[in-house]
Formats: structure tokens, sequence, C-alpha cells
């Protein structure tokens, strides 16, 4: 189980994690991921803390949130073996996907 460092504001995982750049990433980084469906949550103490959308196939979040520009966001999956979270400086990537994004630090 992963425990985040913000759950708010500027979302961070905090310890133990892979961190890679935003810049050139944002919106390219789930490319890296396993196919497979992934869950995307937001902020966690706004009035929609329990609304998760659930994406098909996880390499698609990046084209997804092109259209969201700015937007800050947690990504996990079905079994909760990765947390990355999306904030407006870095990505954060804890557990699983840290072997698959590794090559972008």
């Amino acid at each position: 189980m992963f425990m985040p460092f913000k759950i708010t504001g500027h979302l961070s995982i905090g310890t133990e994690t892979l961190t890679v750049p935003l810049e050139g990433n944002e919106f390219s980084y789930s490319k890296y991921l396993k196919s497979e469906p992934a869950y995307i949550f937001f902020d966690q103490e706004g009035r929609d803390r329990n609304t998760v959308v659930v994406v098909n196939d996880a390499k698609l979040i990046g084209d997804l949130m092109k259209k969201s520009y700015g937007m800050e966001y947690f990504v996990s999956n079905k079994n909760a073996d990765f947390l990355i979270a999306v904030n407006w400086y870095v990505i954060e990537v804890a557990g699983l996907a840290i072997g698959y994004l590794n090559e972008l630090k």
C-alpha cells in the first residue's frame, strides 16, 4: 500500500520513488506502462475525492490528459501495485511502474 506525502495541492508520493522530469514526458510517460486498465484520481480532499476515471489502456493516459493541460493526478492499476503522481513539476513513480519508467529519469 502506498501512502502519498501530499494528496492535495501539488500531489506527491514522497519516499521510495523514481522522479521523472515533467518536461518532455508529461504526455508520453504512459506509453511505457503496461497495456492494462488504469485508474486516474485527483485531489483527495476536494468534493470529488471519490471520483475515479477508468481508462481501458494505461498507455492512452498521456493522450487523454493532453486535453486537460495542467491537471495534477494520481494513476494506479487494479492491483494497486504501482502509484504515479503527476504534478506541475515532476512525475513521481512508486512500485512496479519504476521498472517501466526508469529509462525516463
